[in-house]
């Protein structure tokens, strides 16, 4: 009797055993999987936020290729087709602020999307004299491939060839070879001018005479001014925006099939697949859940990392901001997204730009008050080509509209007064001062907050390397 219970008690214990460890498994497996998904989250995230941040620049240069060459607003009134010059014929005035972000008032804009995947572009520059040119040139990475303007390049009457890896062997002997990183470039010109209405003009025909050609074309240019397809004559589009969403991803896969990394970064490429991002292909739609979430969170830390990144671009002198590594980011990802963010600019040895928006105590600037910018004899911005202050709306990011319709002042400013001991007092304000000197050094401010910039081009190593600074913007006494 006792061995029967004894058996029925061992056999009640191995029931008890068999139901609890399938119990038992399923926790164990059910844990695993979240510990399993949790892993590839955090993967998934982590390279997302490499891709994201490495793959910014490419990104933009897409919103632009898209926004540029074609229409994204029914009232848009810069864009041309792939491979063709857009040009401006006239000086920026107020109301460009909606097109342009504070754009200057000292050159004569064009701007170009090229793309080389059939062929090289020629870039035909005239001989242009004395006059100042700048082309920005873009790579689809935010690198500056190449620099082209007077300073560097002399003044014109070439041939620059563009053209993208395996095409070298095609470009003329004859002609400057320019080598592209990958097949999308953007080309932004600006060509000097004194603001004068006829020296305006001059510097508009001038600028219709640079040109841009496939290179199998080049016998077929003619000296022919060249000519600008009105933007309403474009197919009207949705905008691209793709830097808050998945669709990021979409696009970067596209841009790296024809902008391929360079040779020391493929092993990026390497860890992206892991997320299913490759050159030309990434599908939204096979992600596992777990992934999904992972780039999600990486979309949303990208671009905060990136905006953050923002304040290592500039150094700040006397109140003044400024950035020596436009251009010069080598392989500091971040700041190459901040960059490809904030705005692209020319490569230092073309041009220094300086920015404030507060007064010498530290309170935000106002056409509501008077100040004055003193720069001591001998100490005026050391450029060989020009300088020039310009007023801008802090909201609208344009120029203030005012009646004598002067929206910058410099060195090509006429009438200028100098102070008896050779120093430039400027005076900026909403209202004209009453001091008939000053008038003539007047930069008219509005009745609002604003920001200025100022502008060297071709400055001297003293500004290159860090050593000058503008002087204070002081509330007048």
């Amino acid at each position: 009797m006792r061995k029967l219970m004894l058996r029925q008690f061992v056999l009640s214990l191995a029931l008890f055993a068999g139901a609890a460890l399938p119990a038992q498994a399923q926790q164990s497996a059910a844990d695993f999987a979240a510990i399993q998904n949790s892993a590839a989250e955090e993967e998934a995230y982590a390279i997302g936020l490499e891709a994201f941040v490495y793959g910014y620049p490419f990104v933009e240069m897409a919103r632009r290729l898209h926004g540029e060459t074609q229409r994204v607003a029914s009232d848009q009134i810069i864009a041309a087709p792939i491979n063709n010059f857009f040009f401006f014929d006239r000086l920026a005035r107020p109301g460009d602020g909606a097109y342009l972000k504070a754009p200057n008032n000292d050159t004569i804009y064009a701007t170009a999307m090229l793309d080389l995947t059939k062929e090289p572009m020629l870039l035909r520059v005239p001989d242009i004299g004395d006059r100042v040119y700048v082309a920005l040139i873009v790579s689809a990475s935010g690198v500056i491939p190449a620099r082209l303007s007077t300073a560097a390049t002399g003044p014109g009457g070439v041939d620059y060839v563009f053209h993208a890896p395996g095409q070298a062997d095609v470009v003329p002997a004859d002609t400057r070879a320019l080598p592209m990183p990958g097949n999308q470039v953007w080309i932004l010109m600006r060509l000097a001018t004194d603001g004068s209405k006829k020296d305006e003009a001059e510097a508009v025909a001038l600028m219709r005479q640079f040109q841009l050609a496939p290179l199998s074309q080049r016998g077929s240019l003619t000296g022919a001014p060249a000519t600008s397809l009105p933007a309403s004559s474009l197919p009207l589009v949705e905008p691209l925006s793709p830097f808050t969403s998945l669709q990021f991803f979409e696009v970067l896969a596209k841009m790296l099939a024809s902008n391929p990394v360079p040779d020391h970064d493929r092993g990026l490429l390497v860890r992206w697949a892991r997320i299913g991002l490759e050159p030309g292909r990434f599908d939204v739609d096979k992600l596992a859940t777990p992934v999904r979430r992972g780039l999600e969170r990486a979309i949303v830390q990208g671009n905060k990392q990136v905006a953050a990144a923002q304040f290592g671009i500039a150094i700040t002198r006397n109140g003044w901001n400024y950035s020596l590594v436009i251009g010069k980011a080598g392989a500091d990802w971040a700041l190459n997204a901040a960059i490809a963010m904030g705005g692209y600019g020319n490569l230092p040895e073309d041009s220094v730009y300086y920015q404030r928006n507060m007064d010498s105590v530290g309170n935000q600037l106002t056409g509501t008050k008077a100040y004055t910018m003193t720069f001591p004899k001998g100490q005026l911005p050391p450029v060989e080509a020009f300088w020039s202050i310009t007023a801008y709306g802090m909201a609208s990011l344009d120029f203030i509209g005012n009646p004598i319709k002067r929206y910058s002042i410099g060195d090509r400013t006429s009438g200028l007064k100098f102070n008896k001991d050779g120093s430039l007092t400027l005076y900026l304000s909403g209202e004209p001062p009453a001091d008939k000197t000053l008038r003539a050094n007047w930069l008219p401010t509005g009745d609002k907050p604003y920001y200025l910039v100022m502008r060297t081009y071709f400055p001297s190593t003293d500004i290159i390397e860090g050593r000058y600074a503008p002087p204070e913007t002081v509330v007048a006494r």
